[in-house]
């Protein structure tokens, strides 16, 4: 099981703010993050908010995506669907899985799930080759302090 780098700035998985921190792992070929939110994400009392939550499922699509075809994407489109709530404090697993590959993009999906393994929130989501990120520009932004030596030549050779 390898953690993946994270983007420096990002919200979600960034260690330069205050936002989630995930830290995105890939065992295999599953790209997963376990994680626990603090309250200040709820938008209800000790419930996360939707928009986190949503951010949360485009994270690791965004990941898986990039773990398998070391493409660098945009989100062009993201259906959320919210089965149960994610509350606060309580420890959920994201995962996401690597659709098709066509003319209108690449396809991906993510499913949350609780301690229990119920399904609490679900995405598919439509993703866009950013042509205009040069990969040895988006390299430097990537942060690999906790990452094994491994993984960070591998990430190096795909983004040269």
């Amino acid at each position: 099981m390898g953690l993946l780098p994270n983007y420096e700035a990002c919200f979600f998985c960034g260690r330069e703010n205050e936002g989630i921190r995930m830290k995105v792992r890939v065992k295999d070929s599953s790209v997963f993050s376990e994680f626990l939110l603090d309250r200040k994400f709820q938008g209800y009392d000790n419930v996360a908010h939707g928009g986190i939550v949503a951010g949360i499922l485009d994270e690791v699509m965004w990941w898986t995506i990039f773990t398998h075809t070391h493409k660098i994407c945009y989100t062009r489109k993201m259906d959320t669907e919210f089965l149960r709530p994610v509350n606060c404090g309580a420890p959920y697993r994201v995962e996401g899985r690597l659709g098709d590959e066509g003319r209108g993009g690449i396809h991906a999906s993510a499913t949350i799930r609780d301690a229990e393994g119920r399904i609490a929130a679900k995405g598919a989501g439509l993703f866009r080759v950013a042509r205009d990120i040069a990969p040895s520009a988006f390299l430097t932004k990537l942060d690999f302090a906790e990452v094994s030596p491994d993984i960070e030549a591998s990430f190096r050779a795909a983004l040269q």
